[in-house]
């Protein structure tokens, strides 16, 4: 795989903001065990935890999806909804149902 310019910049871009994020929730953690009993910290990590890995699932499709491709072009798919549309009642006034 040839790594292009793109990429990296993808890349640079994700590393930033998982290191932002990491010490935004240390500082907020570290915030909310001054005034949180443990279960109530307890149940707040597991919440941003599973706000977290979450998070990084919709980032990597992201990433995916623009690495592929599916960005390039966003204005080709109506174009293409409305040739097969006008096939379809091409189509259908040959065959008399239109």
């Amino acid at each position: 795989m040839r790594v292009s310019q793109k990429t990296v910049a993808l890349l640079i871009l994700f590393i930033f903001l998982f290191v932002v994020g990491t010490i935004i929730a240390t500082r907020t953690v570290a915030y909310l065990e001054a005034g949180m009993s443990g279960s109530e910290l307890k149940g707040f990590l597991v919440e941003v935890i599973a706000y977290v890995v979450a998070l990084t699932g919709w980032l990597f499709l992201f990433i995916y999806s623009f690495m592929k491709g599916d960005f390039k072009d966003i204005e080709g798919p109506k174009y293409e909804i409305l040739e097969m549309e006008e096939k379809i009642i091409k189509a259908e006034k040959e065959g008399g149902r239109y």
